[in-house]
């Protein structure tokens, strides 16, 4: 049996001599040395926080009859409220290649899950879960799938866990029955006592308390103090780190603002002044407001007595409902009743319209009322007179009787995008991560409306020894290039179609042209779409003499999205960009403005399982955009793949790809899948945020 060379038993006695001087609580969800959050070898039925990203690191993990010395990578988020998922690395060697070294020892990348069982805490106080880890591999070396169930008792700092499992992890782990306790008898420290199925365990775990760190991250630390299995190399110990991911909140991006006490007065002095403000302002103001603020293309005007205010967000790139927050925010406390009632020919609660435009198209209309708008900025109560639409916005714009046309013209007013590209490999036989990586500058000019010139240049950074020359990347390794040069023509038609035609030049040397085409249902819970193009490589051969056949696709893609869930399901099928034939099937979920998700990919025959994330890299307010705005990408997006149901793990080689360009209908004109009446009703708070937010910046 493994005897620690230090007293567990003298710190346990410590801990018991404060125990009695400690005010309890629910204890922390920390993680575990496998692929979930737990005790140590095994589960409890607590998952990962909504919207928290982890990141740890362990040494020692049971492998070939013993505890083995492994490193043992974990990155893990909540994606819903009772669900967590993640990826794991586990590998002996970072750089060995195995084909030529028959030293490198084990290196494995799998998935896995943990979801609450919905309702069954609700009625029995006891928390239920299931999971797997090793989820679906070609290889399974940690494949585990287990039920369990755990009762937390607050007034003692307990949670007691029992649970059974199936495994094929080494030593018997988690193959039965396995229970334990977790004892947080301090604010910074949990004992955790376990059965693993097998043997007993104990660990000792360490961490920062909630709110100690900045942007409420959360740090931890564990090491074994005793094991009964006999055949272990090491003392297991990790660490990890906790981050809520860009600062996501269930309780702050879509609920009711909260401000602290310390700028509570402050900000309610400045929101009741602009209000106040508004009884004595006019049409003018308001314009020079919108415009102060850098929306562009700005349009006023009236349609059957109401007031029409379009307009062009550029500059809150995460999501377009901060870009409207601020425009009716901008509206409500810069207009007044009296100029507004001027304006329409009518004092019966004026209705104003927000006419949302995309590259001068028109894409979403919110409407609301002026007093009820403003009783909402100030309280918080949910305005019942707004109401989003996307339908006959041509119809509606043609319609409107325009006072003012296109103050702040958007033509001609370039966007200098600039964001880090990179081609990578993880956990391979080669190594674990391999790259090549650089920056991209992208320059984006409206031409006319719908129309835009796009151009992109990769600059290399720095490669792996793989990328590099003469290694097994080394064709796909960046190069010194203008890897695109577009032309794109965008039409909005009568019956609330979008289509995006495209022509020029993309991954570096293929010329030709590809449209897209997409159609929302009217509340915009279902979504159709299709994605057709031709290219011909620029040469016969490529720089080393091999033959380039020409590219296209042919996908059909349909969506179904529930926003008040934060979640969207596509499936998608067709010809893919390297002549491959298949589908896939995706399954997102929204953290504020970042995106998990998970693929399933059946192409050829072969099957992947893909998980990724997708998250804007710029500021929440960008750069005020003149006739060069500079800023970041509004999606930002890695993932890993691994292949499943079969007898090898080779890398995929291509299949399933389609063309992914930064100015699609998705990303330029539709908010990332997001510009839908039901999403911007179910983000309501968020557009009030949104304002609060710009006059907290402001003070």
């Amino acid at each position: 049996m493994f005897k620690p060379n230090f007293s567990w038993q003298s710190c346990i006695t410590a801990v018991l001599l404060l125990g009695p001087c400690t005010s309890f609580a629910s204890p922390d969800n920390l993680s575990s040395y496998q692929s979930f959050t737990g005790l140590g070898f095994t589960p409890n039925a607590q998952v990962i926080d909504t919207g928290d990203f982890h990141v740890s690191f362990s040494q020692g993990a049971p492998y070939k009859g013993s505890i083995t010395q492994l490193d043992d990578w974990f990155f893990g988020a909540g994606i819903l409220p009772g669900v967590e998922a993640g990826g794991r690395i586990v590998t002996k060697t970072y750089d060995c290649n195995h084909y030529f070294d028959q030293d490198c020892g084990i290196r494995d990348l799998s998935a896995s899950f943990k979801a609450q069982v919905p309702y069954f805490y609700d009625f029995t106080g006891i928390q239920l879960a299931v999971g797997a880890q090793d989820v679906g591999g070609a290889m399974s070396f940690f494949d585990a799938a287990y039920i369990v169930a755990d009762k937390t008792f607050e007034d003692y700092g307990l949670r007691f866990s029992t649970g059974y499992g199936k495994s094929e992890l080494s030593l018997g782990i988690m193959d039965g029955p396995f229970g334990g306790v977790e004892w947080q008898p301090l604010p910074f420290t949990q004992l955790v006592g376990e059965y693993d199925a097998s043997e007993f365990n104990v660990t000792a775990k360490v961490f920062t308390p909630e709110g100690f760190l900045p942007y409420g991250i959360q740090t931890s630390a564990h090491v074994e103090l005793y094991t009964g299995h006999q055949s272990s190399e090491q003392t297991l110990w990790g660490i990890n780190t906790a981050i809520p991911l860009l600062g996501y909140s269930s309780n702050s991006i879509n609920s009711r603002k909260r401000l602290k006490l310390a700028e509570q007065e402050t900000t309610e002095q400045r929101l009741a002044s602009e209000l106040a403000e508004s009884k004595s302002t006019s049409l003018t103001s308001l314009q020079q407001a919108l415009k102060n603020e850098g929306f562009i293309n700005i349009q006023t005007g009236t349609h059957l007595n109401q007031l029409v205010v379009a307009l062009e967000n550029r500059r809150y790139n995460h999501n377009e409902v901060d870009g409207v927050g601020v425009a009716l925010g901008l509206i409500a406390t810069n207009l007044s009743n009296d100029t507004l009632a001027d304006m329409v020919g009518s004092s019966d609660a004026p209705v104003i319209n927000v006419l949302l435009l995309n590259n001068n198209l028109p894409v979403m209309r919110v409407s609301t009322t002026l007093d009820c708008y403003q009783d909402f900025l100030a309280t918080g109560e949910l305005c019942e007179q707004t109401s989003f639409s996307s339908k006959h916005l041509n119809e509606y714009r043609k319609q409107t009787q325009w006072i003012h046309q296109s103050i702040n013209e958007g033509i001609g007013r370039s966007q200098l995008i600039f964001a880090p590209i990179m081609n990578y490999n993880v956990a391979t036989e080669y190594g674990v991560f391999d790259y090549s990586v650089g920056l991209s500058s992208n320059l984006y000019t409206p031409l006319w409306q719908g129309a835009a010139f796009d151009i992109r240049h990769v600059l290399p950074l720095d490669d792996s020894d793989d990328y590099d020359r003469g290694g097994i990347w080394e064709n796909q390794s960046l190069d010194n290039e203008i890897n695109r040069v577009l032309i794109h023509q965008a039409f909005r038609l009568p019956i609330d179609i979008m289509t995006q035609f495209s022509a020029g030049y993309i991954y570096g040397g293929y010329l030709g042209g590809m449209n897209e085409t997409q159609w929302n249902s009217p509340e915009g819970n279902h979504g159709v779409s299709f994605q057709i193009s031709e290219f011909t490589y620029k040469d016969d051969v490529d720089s080393r003499g091999r033959q380039i056949e020409d590219k296209a696709t042919r996908l059909a893609n349909y969506t179904y999205s529930k926003p008040d869930w934060n979640w969207q399901l596509s499936l998608r099928g067709g010809e893919y960009w390297f002549g491959d034939k298949g589908f896939d099937i995706t399954t997102t979920h929204w953290l504020g403005d970042a995106k998990f998700f998970a693929k399933y990919l059946n192409s050829e025959d072969e099957e992947f399982l893909t998980l990724g994330v997708s998250l804007p890299l710029t500021p929440w307010r960008d750069m005020k955009p003149g006739y060069l705005q500079v800023r970041g990408i509004d999606q930002y997006e890695l993932t890993v793949q691994t292949r499943i149901n079969d007898s090898h793990n080779n890398v995929n080689t291509g299949l399933g790809q389609s063309i992914e360009l930064q100015h699609s209908l998705e990303r330029e004109y539709l908010n990332r899948s997001r510009l839908t009446p039901a999403y911007f009703n179910t983000n309501q708070q968020r557009m009030r945020n949104a304002y609060i937010r710009l006059l907290e910046q402001e003070l």
